[in-house]
């Protein structure tokens, strides 16, 4: 059964801390979106935070000219943090036997993985909650169509926001990266911005891959602006013997909410973040 640990095979240390810390640090490596959120800290779960938007800027001062106090609009970001929950069992069998292999490594990784795969989850839904939004020029799957032409007006359409990222499907990575425009400008390198597998050649875009995002779209964003902010909580964390079926429980709970959109430009849309719909056909 998932989760359960049992004398078929273990090997690694069984302390409550370490797996804890194991199946954190898993959740934290295995995320491709956390780093395009702004983070928080809301240690009492709920909280209302203020953030302050981009201030104005007055051009061309002349001598002894007055000029106004033009700070940034302040907006609240409301948190009521949920819990995601882990629980890992380990028999008593277990814990005397030793085998080939580290099943309980194995379980770690496998709660890290799915931590991570619920907090995309997340990302993707405040992303996708009142975007900016337009249709491609044409689509990306006909080789000489130009996707650098419909993510300059996406990155466009979020000024005065810098766009440093992209989100797309599978599907669409795989049309953009066959694409006759990209393959003569080069993909470039792999960021060092952890999650990223590429950038966009003279955009300075990091792609990011992720199949939960609305199929033929990709979408564009501003981890300066607050695209998306990520409430993190406490972490609660329980252990305990069950004296019936002879097994030693682990349980932790990650308090933690992705809020968007934050700021919104003139139609109520998200401000910093733009999706592109009908990328291929």
């Amino acid at each position: 059964m998932p989760g359960i640990i049992d004398a078929a095979g273990i090997s690694g240390s069984l302390d409550a801390k370490n797996i804890v810390m194991g199946v954190l640090q898993k959740g934290i490596e295995l995320s491709n979106l956390e780093a395009i959120c702004q983070k928080i800290l809301v240690p009492e779960l709920t909280a209302n935070i203020p953030v302050s938007a981009v201030p104005a800027v007055d051009e061309d001062v002349l001598e002894y000219e007055h000029s106004d106090v033009e700070t940034g609009a302040f907006t609240n970001v409301d948190f009521s943090l949920k819990k995601d929950r882990v629980k890992l069992a380990v028999s008593d069998e277990a814990g005397y036997k030793s085998k080939a292999g580290d099943p309980l490594g194995i379980q770690i990784t496998a709660a890290g993985m799915q931590l991570a795969n619920v907090l995309d989850k997340k990302v993707i839904a405040a992303l996708q909650t009142t975007p900016q939004t337009a249709a491609t020029v044409a689509a990306w799957d006909t080789v000489t169509n130009s996707p650098l032409r419909d993510l300059a007006v996406a990155m466009a359409g979020i000024l005065p926001y810098r766009a440093d990222f992209v989100v797309m499907t599978p599907d669409v990575y795989a049309a953009y990266l066959g694409n006759d425009i990209i393959k003569y400008a080069g993909a470039g390198n792999p960021p060092a911005m952890k999650g990223a597998t590429a950038k966009v050649p003279g955009l300075d875009l990091d792609i990011f891959v992720n199949s939960q995002l609305t199929a033929k779209s990709c979408m564009v964003g501003s981890s300066t602006g607050f695209a998306a902010v990520l409430g993190n909580g406490p972490v609660k964390v329980r252990s305990w013997d069950d004296e019936d079926m002879g097994a030693k429980f682990y349980q932790m709970d990650v308090f933690r909410q992705v809020k968007a959109p934050i700021f919104f430009n003139s139609s109520t849309l998200n401000m910093s973040a733009y999706q592109i719909t009908a990328v291929i056909t």
